[in-house]
């Protein structure tokens, strides 16, 4: 086989369409609910918090799910997958209140003891706010497999 041989069959490899948007990014009529989830969950400027690798993973291991630790989107990705119904979708929702509310917590600790940083937490709990409001339509929507 030879150097150009090689560059053709390179330049006519493919990725999957999951890995391309992984990669780039996609239009937002392509996105399903993995990808909305995880481009709104793992942007603490869009949801207001970090989620960080030990969170999902806890998360995970609240819906019995146990991911390995990777990147976080992938460990995202895999939990998702793993939600087949509406009561699983519903318990990832509540497993991400709960480790959220317990961060939202330390903002109101910061709120209280730095009364001047009130604006940029109380913005960091609508964002939240906003993701949580997210998750809620999507369950509304959610289709069993």
């Amino acid at each position: 086989m030879d150097i150009n041989e090689l560059k053709k069959e390179f330049d006519e490899f493919k990725l999957p369409k999951e890995e391309k948007c992984e990669l780039e990014s996609c239009d937002s009529s392509e996105i399903g609910f993995i990808e909305r989830i995880k481009k709104e969950m793992l942007a603490p400027a869009r949801c207001g918090v970090y989620f960080s690798k030990l969170d999902i993973k806890v998360i995970g291991l609240m819906i019995g799910e146990d991911v390995q630790v990777k990147e976080r989107r992938r460990m995202l990705r895999d939990i998702l997958r793993s939600v087949t119904s509406k009561d699983e979708f519903k318990s990832f929702i509540d497993a991400v209140d709960e480790i959220a509310n317990s961060k939202i917590k330390v903002y109101n600790e910061l709120m209280e003891h730095f009364p001047s940083s009130k604006d940029i937490f109380q913005t960091k709990k609508e964002k939240y706010g906003r993701f949580k409001n997210l998750l809620l339509a999507i369950l509304k929507e959610f289709k069993e497999v």
